[in-house]
């Protein structure tokens, strides 16, 4: 299993739309999701910023699957009209990863 984490930011005057999107979210997409091995999938909200994290079973291999998947193409255009991009100048792209620096988990305690 990998942990996966982002951060990008929606447009201004796009959150609503970004929310309702995910609170409606199209039922292809879980589908999608679920068949390229996501097991788990948060996303966080702070004034514009969005924090995603993940659990994935293979972050290669699930990106490889979500290629091939048309309903994932046109739910990224959607997201691309709500998210600003580029993110930074280290990021070209809307999303922005985080490396893992630190982790505590109880059961290893």
């Amino acid at each position: 299993m990998e942990r996966l984490a982002l951060v990008y930011r929606v447009k201004p005057g796009k959150k609503d739309e970004y929310i309702k999107a995910h609170n409606e979210i199209w039922p292809e997409i879980l589908k999608g999701l679920k068949e390229a091995g996501c097991r788990e999938m948060t996303i966080f909200l702070r004034g514009n910023l969005l924090f995603l994290y993940a659990l994935i079973d293979d972050i290669a291999a699930f990106t490889k699957t979500r290629e091939k998947d048309p309903h994932y193409h046109k739910w990224n255009a959607w997201m691309a009209e709500l998210l600003e991009h580029p993110y930074d100048e280290e990021e070209l792209s809307s999303f922005a990863g985080l490396d893992e620096i630190w982790r505590f988990e109880a059961d290893k305690v």
